[in-house]
């Protein structure tokens, strides 16, 4: 009896050892990893005044905009117009804030000057005028644009539209060969009569799992220049294939090899054909592993930086991570537009883990159980 009782008080102080352990694990990780995203999210919405004051307040300026003082400018070649002047030569009212980014040009608003009351239409450079003052429709209008600023100023200065349509391009384009080339492998080291060549086989995928693209970038960019395939969307993905197949690989023989037999026999007396016993029968019961393969080398695809920041010098070839990199040089003083590009490479991947969690956590379980 004394002996229980003594068992049951050292469970019970393990198990509260056991808690406050993982409490404080789970407190560390939180601070390390969401605190940070928190951060780079809320911080996004602020002017870059803000963030030089205190780098920790919440955004106040970009919400708080129905008073904004904004100055009449003429126009200069410095402006970034949102239309062809050549073509479009109707006049408007140029403004800009006096409170964001002032004389700098960046914070500049173009209002079509028959859309405004005579008194601020005839306004001249040098003059000021408040948001309040204007139509309902136009204040409205900049108001929201003030808010979602550093977003816009991002995607359209930082051309990241056709880095975002690249990073998709590469992801799509490498996790679907990888996906069908590692399934294709794994079926036929599984279940194909040719048991030597199967174990090279493995053997070889095992070796490349161990090697990381960064370890032969440079051997890799001399074979690619060699052949003309650097700086092209082609080039860039076959490495991330060839360097993507090893894990799915690995996984899909590990997964069929649990498959029953007698399914693909029964298959084949059928009549069915490899391939069709392949794409009827190993590719439906193969769905977990599909699922794992994809969202783990879509997610390192839609990553990666080094490997295009090497491969690729053009902007039509760069990724949005590169993208991203290259525009934050670019505006080094603009550090809510950087946030901002780095809230739209993150977003994607936090979404598709969102969604997906559970399917990777069956794939991987899936995986580990059939082998």
């Amino acid at each position: 009896m004394a002996e229980s009782v003594v068992l049951s008080k050292n469970h019970r102080r393990n198990s509260i050892v056991g808690k406050t352990l993982s409490y404080i694990i789970f407190v560390l990780w939180t601070f390390i990893t969401v605190v940070p995203l928190f951060w780079m999210f809320y911080s996004s919405f602020k002017t870059n005044e803000e963030l030089n004051k205190d780098v920790y307040s919440f955004p106040h300026a970009m919400f708080d905009n129905k008073h904004d003082e904004y100055v009449v400018i003429a126009p200069q070649l410095n402006l970034v117009y949102p239309y062809d002047p050549a073509t479009d030569t109707r006049p408007r009212l140029i403004i800009e804030s006096t409170e964001i980014a002032p004389q700098r040009r960046l914070m500049v608003q173009f209002i079509l000057k028959d859309k405004l009351p005579a008194a601020i239409a005839n306004l001249q450079p040098g003059q000021k005028l408040t948001l309040d003052q204007l139509p309902t429709s136009i204040r409205a209008k900049i108001s929201w644009d003030t808010v979602w600023w550093n977003y816009t100023s991002a995607w359209t200065r930082g051309t990241l539209s056709l880095k975002f349509l690249n990073s998709l391009i590469y992801t799509c384009v490498s996790t679907f060969f990888v996906v069908l080339f590692g399934l294709m492998l794994g079926y036929a080291c599984s279940k194909m009569r040719f048991k030597k060549l199967s174990a090279i086989i493995v053997g070889a995928i095992g070796l490349g799992y161990l090697i990381d693209v960064n370890q032969v970038i440079i051997p890799l960019f001399l074979m690619l220049t060699k052949i003309h395939l650097t700086d092209t969307h082609l080039g860039i993905i076959l490495v991330y294939v060839a360097f993507g197949l090893p894990m799915a690989v690995l996984l899909a023989s590990q997964f069929i090899t649990g498959l029953p037999d007698s399914l693909i026999e029964s298959a084949y007396i059928d009549g069915a054909s490899p391939f069709r016993a392949f794409s009827s029968i190993i590719v439906p019961m193969t769905v977990p592993v599909i699922i794992t393969v994809c969202i783990m080398s879509g997610l390192g695809i839609w990553n990666e930086f080094l490997l295009v920041l090497v491969f690729a010098s053009s902007e039509i070839t760069k990724s949005l991570p590169v993208g991203v990199f290259s525009f934050s040089s670019k505006t080094g003083v603009q550090l809510g537009w950087q946030l901002a590009a780095l809230v739209i490479a993150t977003v994607p991947v936090m979404l598709v883990y969102f969604l997906f969690q559970k399917d990777l956590a069956e794939g991987v379980a899936g995986g580990a159980i059939k082998g």
